[in-house]
């Protein structure tokens, strides 16, 4: 039996639950920028949205640790040390 223990850890859901809402978004507007309210709408949204999602949340994953370290840089130039 396979052991999904890690999706009970924030660390780990917390990326894939805060790409599907921006990736969500930003296909969403996106789509509508290029093509408008038209028949195919939709489906271009969903395709772009289930290609961008899984991208986005490896990148997320992946480049965590790398996204910290630059935060702590930039609060640690405005504040001077």
């Amino acid at each position: 039996m396979i052991n999904f223990s890690f999706w009970k850890k924030p660390e780990f859901l917390g990326p894939f639950v805060m790409t599907f809402m921006v990736v969500f978004f930003v296909t969403g507007f996106v789509t509508w920028l290029n093509i408008g309210f038209n028949q195919d709408f939709l489906i271009r949204w969903l395709i772009g949205w289930l290609l961008g999602w899984p991208i986005a949340a490896f990148a997320v994953i992946s480049l965590r640790r790398i996204g910290e370290r630059l935060t702590y840089k930039i609060i640690s130039i405005f504040e001077g040390e």
